[in-house]
């Protein structure tokens, strides 16, 4: 799968994961057909909610 370019609102973000919690994003990746990339993104996307909306409800 060609690798694609990075688009200009795009930024690297490097971290270190669990080799446990890397091989199952690698293998639900090939599951879903997705590259890791959009899945880590959707996981983040999910958490900034999830964090939205509990600081909504405390206010």
């Amino acid at each position: 799968m060609p690798t694609p370019k990075p688009s200009s609102d795009r930024k690297m973000f490097g971290i270190r994961l669990p080799d446990s919690l890397m091989k199952e994003i690698k293998h639900l990746a090939v599951d879903e057909g997705k590259p890791m990339n959009e899945l880590v993104e959707e996981g983040l996307r999910d958490l900034m909610k999830k964090y939205r909306e509990k600081r909504r409800e405390s206010r």
